[in-house]
């Protein structure tokens, strides 16, 4: 597959990814050969028996998966897929804030392809350079995946000219954090998890105390990045998030009900006084920007602030959903991207750990990290009741907010990563920028994202 020059430009050449990668597979998993030269899975060996495998007395050869990963956290997740499949073990290769494209290249160069790789951008570029198998043919001779109930659109974000690229190494969910101990001194009641738009906004004004330094919102991006385009749903204003059409082929941003709804935030600053701005928060030591300071009532957060808050919060907090619109309570999610490498020389074994993130010991796990389940089963959506990770907090939240999530767009939509919908946002509500400035941003990209995608066909 030809692949683009500001790819390889940004590789660099010592990297001289068309040389290194020229052998990489774009095919499918059905007919391409592993880069060893042995056949990709067949029905039967696609998910060996957890003891090891085949005939009595049988012994694999040891394999090592190489996983590019800029998660240190996976240890335990490693060793249940070793106690699984004995014969695999896990080695990380980190990120270190280093490009995945250049990873990918660099262990090419030294003999040592990758297997696995999480994703830091869209994969369409993985995909137009041939660097990702295409996983549909695998998942269909997969007993865990056919044996599973997924959510609808599952692989929808994922898929490209019908390729299944990825598939989620982890589903982030997100919830609205509450500050009880602020709400408390105001006489406020914790609201219900059929709270409303409008309910959060008066509680925001009712618990405002400037005197105190105590403000209703934290100023904090994900207010804006993750709250109202999910609001913009939650009213009938967008199909999908950030503010995205029903198929995903153009911004609705600057349309007449998207644009009310920036001005509804932005008023939280200028009219209510319940979330300071850029200007003042900085003005304030910032002590607004973050939650775990306890001088904000409200923010979002996902799994990765639970470690902090439960360690150091010195307030009694809590989850709500995300809040209820004119016609839909919808939630707020991220599907980190798992993809199997078209270099990989362990090609079977690759795709055992991505199946193995579907089985119910992994499920669990990631559950008592915060993070959703991925699949539809009574006996994981029970187990939030046990985890430890949500003893004596709103549980029925954490399972709505699996239930009602809306998945983040963004991984095969072409020209994303040049979709401004994230700063201009964010200077129009805690700064001073001309909410205006939204139709021609959007109307350029638009017409961008609609002749990039029509020369990909």
């Amino acid at each position: 597959m030809k692949r683009s020059p500001a790819i390889q430009s940004a590789l660099g050449a010592a990297l001289a990814l068309s040389v290194i990668l020229s052998g990489c597979s774009g095919g499918n998993g059905a007919d391409a050969p592993a880069a060893s030269g042995s056949p990709a899975p067949s029905a039967a060996a696609a998910e060996p028996s957890p003891g090891g495998g085949g005939g009595a007395g049988e012994e694999k050869e040891p394999v090592t998966l190489r996983f590019i990963s800029w998660k240190d956290s996976y240890n335990e997740l490693y060793e249940l897929f070793h106690q699984k499949y004995p014969w695999i073990t896990i080695e990380q290769i980190p990120v270190n804030s280093q490009p995945i494209l250049e990873i990918i290249a660099a262990q090419e160069a030294a003999g040592t392809p990758a297997d696995v790789t999480e994703i830091d951008t869209d994969l369409i570029t993985f995909e137009q350079n041939g660097l990702i198998e295409d996983l549909g043919p695998y998942i269909d001779r997969s007993d865990i995946f056919q044996n599973a109930t997924f959510p609808d659109g599952f692989f929808d974000t994922m898929t490209f000219k019908d390729k299944k690229l990825a598939v989620p190494m982890v589903d982030v969910p997100m919830w609205v954090l509450v500050n009880k101990d602020l709400l408390a001194k105001h006489g406020v009641d914790m609201p219900g998890n059929d709270w409303t738009y409008d309910d959060f906004r008066e509680i925001a004004k009712a618990i405002t105390d400037p005197d105190a330094g105590e403000y209703g919102v934290t100023t904090q991006p994900e207010i804006q990045m993750r709250l109202l385009s999910t609001k913009a749903i939650a009213d009938g204003h967008a199909a999908n998030l950030h503010y995205m059409n029903e198929d995903l082929t153009q911004s609705l941003l600057s349309t007449p009900d998207v644009m009310n709804d920036a001005k509804w935030l932005q008023e939280f600053v200028t009219k209510d006084g319940s979330m300071q701005s850029e200007a003042d928060a900085n003005a304030t030591g910032n002590v607004t920007k973050e939650f775990i300071n306890g001088k904000t009532g409200f923010a979002i957060g996902g799994d990765w602030v639970l470690p902090t808050l439960k360690e150091k919060a010195t307030f009694e907090w809590d989850v709500l959903p995300f809040p209820k619109g004119k016609v839909s309570q919808p939630g707020y999610s991220i599907y980190g991207p798992l993809a199997l490498l078209s270099g990989s020389k362990h090609k079977e074994e690759a795709f055992l750990w991505l199946s193995f993130q579907f089985t119910p010991e992994a499920q669990k796990w990631k559950i008592d990290q915060g993070a959703n389940a991925s699949v539809v089963d009574p006996e994981l959506t029970a187990y939030y009741d046990q985890a430890p990770i949500w003893e004596g907090k709103n549980i029925e939240a954490v399972k709505m907010a699996r239930e009602n999530a809306k998945i983040q767009p963004g991984l095969t939509v072409p020209a994303w990563n040049e979709y401004n919908y994230n700063n201009i946002l964010n200077d129009i509500i805690f700064g001073d920028r001309d909410i205006n400035d939204l139709i021609p941003e959007t109307e350029a990209w638009n017409k961008k994202t609609a002749e990039l995608r029509a020369s990909l066909q």
